[in-house]
């Protein structure tokens, strides 16, 4: 069966009849974190070796006996499976074939829509598969003021949205920069854009949204120099690809807002959440040279630059830079 993240509550309290519970996607953090969480709320901790058994790939042959080990507590046990793969199959397939009850959680990377697990999983009504996407803009900004409230910070609406804009979807960058935010606020226990200038500058993914705002706008030189130094500094890929979708969608708005008699300089101001004020110039500039036609086209084109690096033998960074520069220099 397939769930979604949001519906923890539900696979807790159903887990008696689940074998199997799958996490995967692009968003690694929230792949481990989510896995670890669920294990700690059925087996009770991590840390009891009799409760709780952690396998990686090359010790995935030993899953069968441990799904079939009995637990020692009040608690259900878990197996957890840590880069779990197509090619664990046969293991998997014999362990759930046991009596055993121990419940397996799968942690797997971005597996594709053919992958063998994610359909097993997806398929029986004893295991569930969820996955684990990357954050657009607007869930960073809803994530991120959660982390903040929570911590007792206070962060200026400009400087949310410049932390939103900056950061890509990734939830373990997200709670990286919070965390040293929050640090960095003290006791005054406020963010303003001074603080995330000072703190979040040198991050790949603000080379990711000037590589992006640039290329829209039509800036080839910009973009490929800044392109550069977003994938020097470790941005993925495919992380870039998935801004490029996010930022062209709402780019897709704003071009429907002005076709529809709405002047651009409103439609920019109106947008959600708010555009950063450094941002405005080149999104104006964006929204000049796009037609709405011009922007399906290049979701699509993106769409299928996201596949192609998903494909085996594939070159994710000349596949991005190809998009990039294509946006830049002719639009796709």
């Amino acid at each position: 069966m397939k769930l979604d993240i949001r519906q923890e509550e539900r696979l807790v309290a159903d887990h008696d009849r689940l074998r199997l519970v799958l996490f995967y996607g692009p968003d690694t953090y929230g792949v481990v974190h989510h896995g670890r969480r669920l294990a700690r709320r059925i087996a009770g901790s991590l840390n009891d070796p009799f409760q709780v058994s952690e396998l990686t790939a090359d010790q995935v042959d030993c899953l069968p006996e441990e799904a079939a080990a009995s637990s020692f507590g009040n608690s259900r046990r878990v197996v957890l499976i840590h880069d779990a793969a197509d090619s664990h199959m046969k293991y998997i397939e014999a362990a759930l074939a046991e009596k055993g009850n121990s419940l397996i959680i799968a942690l797997a990377g971005d597996l594709s829509t053919g992958s063998k697990l994610r359909k097993f999983a997806t398929d029986r009504d004893n295991a569930a598969a969820i996955a684990c996407y990357l954050l657009d803009e607007a869930a960073r900004g809803t994530a991120l003021a959660e982390l903040f409230r929570s911590s007792n910070t206070e962060i200026s609406r400009e400087a949310l949205a410049m932390v939103s804009a900056r950061l890509g979807g990734d939830t373990g960058t997200l709670h990286d920069a919070a965390e040293r935010l929050i640090l960095f606020a003290g006791k005054s226990g406020r963010i303003d854009t001074s603080a995330v200038d000072e703190l979040l500058d040198d991050q790949g993914s603000a080379s990711m949204q000037q590589a992006i705002d640039a290329a829209l706008a039509g800036d080839l030189p910009t973009a490929d120099r800044v392109l550069g130094i977003a994938l020097d500094d470790g941005a993925a890929p495919i992380a870039i690809i998935r801004m490029v979708l996010n930022e062209l969608g709402k780019l897709r708005l704003l071009a429907c807002a002005v076709a529809n008699g709405v002047a651009p300089r409103t439609a920019i101001a109106s947008a959600r959440p708010p555009i950063f004020f450094r941002r405005v110039p080149l999104v104006a500039k964006a929204l000049g040279r796009w037609l709405e036609a011009d922007i399906m086209t290049a979701i699509e084109v993106a769409l299928k630059a996201e596949l192609a690096c998903k494909q085996t033998g594939a070159a994710p960074e000349l596949i991005c830079r190809q998009l990039i520069l294509a946006i830049a220099r002719d639009r796709p």
